[in-house]
């Protein structure tokens, strides 16, 4: 071989992970895209707040970045249309890191993630759904 054919295939080469670099960064940028189409309150006492001022449950979602089902949920589940419906409409959407929240993770024992927790508008724990839920599993229970 050539000092061409050599310089030709390592151009091919590099090409070609620039091409799956491109190709891996687009598509981080479509899964930011699935996890932001639900508008989540980060704010407890906005959240709160709000609830009280629409007469609204609050859907507290607890979650870690480190969670693989959490990251699940976010892709799948909440990406489902027909979830996303029911939720807006009938919940204020509370979404809060137990990383970042410790006090509000220990006050609602939200220890194993994905944890779910429908709460009246004073804050007070109706329901409590715990583990990762297919669309299918959480529009039969919210």
């Amino acid at each position: 071989m050539n000092k061409y054919s050599i310089s030709l295939i390592l151009f091919f080469i590099g090409l070609l992970i620039v091409a799956v670099i491109v190709s891996s960064l687009n598509g981080d940028e479509t899964n930011k895209d699935i996890k932001s189409s639900i508008k989540w309150d980060n704010d407890y006492n906005h959240a709160v707040q709000e609830a009280k001022n629409t007469n609204k449950k609050i859907f507290v979602y607890f979650y870690a970045e480190w969670c693989a089902y959490c990251t699940q949920m976010d892709e799948v589940t909440y990406a489902s249309s027909e979830v996303q419906e029911k939720l807006t409409q009938n919940y204020v959407l509370l979404k809060l890191d137990v990383d970042a929240n410790p006090q509000l993770s220990q006050k609602y024992q939200a220890y194993s993630l994905p944890t779910i927790i429908i709460l009246d508008s004073n804050g007070q724990e109706i329901n409590r759904i715990i583990g990762y839920q297919s669309p299918e599993q959480l529009l039969n229970q919210i």
